[in-house]
């Protein structure tokens, strides 16, 4: 997929370029930020979506805020990009975030408002309009050009897809869209105390649909806000590109690591994805290559190795060549890399506890470990590479079963 960005737009509504489309519908995807060099997984999602219903002759629009990093929420990325894939287009407009995370005042009313939540439920119930308008607007993206152009142009889309629950631009959009054109709400929803927020409720009321990346995730969303089974859903699991990504070099950093044994891990690399597990865990003389948005401080030890963010061929390499991909994440709506480790025939040792990560892997092969014997599973695999036998891995399956034009087929018949 190749992305264009305009410099000088001109000729559409709020002065974003038209683009002329076969389908006369035309659907939007509201996600918190978007690009091809954002690896995160809500992010790769709505793009691969798109890529997916543009395959399938949709007019589709990704409405997103002009950030590229999820703390400081800063205006880095263009207003516009016309991207093409298979000779079919889709546009990413983008809007100007007004601040920062205001990071103060966003922890303290976090942390209010879960006290109230767990002591004193009817304050939070009484104050949730204000407390909820605060913790939306100190964690950011705080873009009101977003939802403002939605208040106007809602009703110029046969469909709006919001994608997860837990920023200003997800829950603005449904309440600017809802009484105008019809809203796919893809919940994602996790076992976290944000998402027991009042807003996520109001999110979930003004959807004509829900979706689900994963049956755990349904299951999930049914337990905690069981109001919510009166919607109708669909399930749209991540899906894959269809082939090994070519389109760039591999950088030394990582070819040199061709000769070596090692672990991997790739994603974001912060305290909520319980990466100090893998750095408390880990056995002497085994080597664990991270990759992707680090967000704590890195520890200086030989074992650890940071690459910083890699491109989707070095992400392939780091697949084939890894012992397994260490997932650790107690906290997931699904797991777009740990698909994709099965797909390409990696292991994937996963840390019991996350119901959607239990279901990949229980359906399509890898390993589940407890707490107590996940370092010696490490150390079994890092000494014996028979100890584990990768022809169970079903990535034959996944492949089939996982696919974003399947996904795409689901919502068309919604518009």
């Amino acid at each position: 997929m190749e992305c264009k960005t305009e410099k000088t737009l001109s000729g559409g509504e709020e002065g974003f370029p038209s683009l002329k489309m076969k389908s006369q519908n035309k659907i939007a995807i509201v996600v918190q930020r978007c690009g091809i060099n954002i690896n995160a997984g809500a992010e790769v999602y709505a793009l691969k979506l798109a890529e997916g219903l543009a395959l399938k002759k949709q007019n589709i629009e990704i409405l997103t805020s002009q950030s590229d990093d999820y703390i400081s929420w800063n205006n880095k990325l263009p207003t516009y990009e016309d991207c093409q894939i298979e000779n079919n287009n889709f546009q990413i407009k983008r809007f100007p975030v007004q601040h920062d995370r205001q990071r103060v005042v966003f922890g303290v009313v976090k942390r209010f408002i879960f006290f109230t939540q767990k002591y004193i439920s009817i304050a939070y119930k009484l104050l949730s309009p204000l407390l909820d308008y605060i913790f939306l607007k100190s964690q950011g993206p705080w873009c009101p050009k977003l939802w403002e152009y939605l208040e106007n142009n809602a009703q110029s889309y046969s469909l709006i897809i919001v994608k997860s629950y837990l920023y200003a631009p997800n829950y603005y959009a449904i309440r600017k869209s809802h009484k105008k054109t019809k809203v796919l709400f893809i919940v994602t929803a996790h076992n976290e105390p944000e998402f027991n927020l009042n807003f996520v409720n109001k999110m979930i009321e003004n959807s004509d649909t829900l979706a689900f990346v994963s049956i755990a995730e349904k299951n999930l969303c049914y337990t905690l806000k069981p109001f919510s089974q009166q919607k109708p859903y669909i399930i749209l699991p991540p899906g894959f590109n269809n082939e090994i990504p070519v389109q760039s070099d591999t950088d030394n950093r990582i070819l040199h690591l061709s000769d070596k044994k090692f672990f991997t891990y790739i994603g974001r690399i912060d305290k909520n994805k319980n990466v100090n597990f893998i750095f408390e865990n880990t056995p002497k003389n085994c080597l664990v290559v991270f990759a992707g948005e680090l967000k704590i401080e890195f520890p200086k030890d030989e074992r650890f190795v940071y690459l910083g963010r890699v491109s989707e061929r070095e992400k392939f390499f780091l697949l084939e060549k890894s012992i397994a991909l260490l997932m650790v994440s107690m906290r997931e709506a699904y797991s777009i890399i740990t698909a994709e480790a099965i797909k390409y025939k990696c292991l994937v040792l996963a840390l019991r506890g996350c119901e959607p990560i239990e279901e990949l892997i229980e359906r399509y092969g890898g390993y589940l470990c407890t707490e107590e014997n996940y370092s010696e599973v490490m150390l079994n695999l890092w000494n014996n590479p028979n100890y584990f036998d990768r022809k169970f891995i079903k990535s034959d399956l996944i492949n089939i079963e996982k696919s974003y034009l399947h996904n795409a087929d689901k919502i068309i018949n919604l518009t």
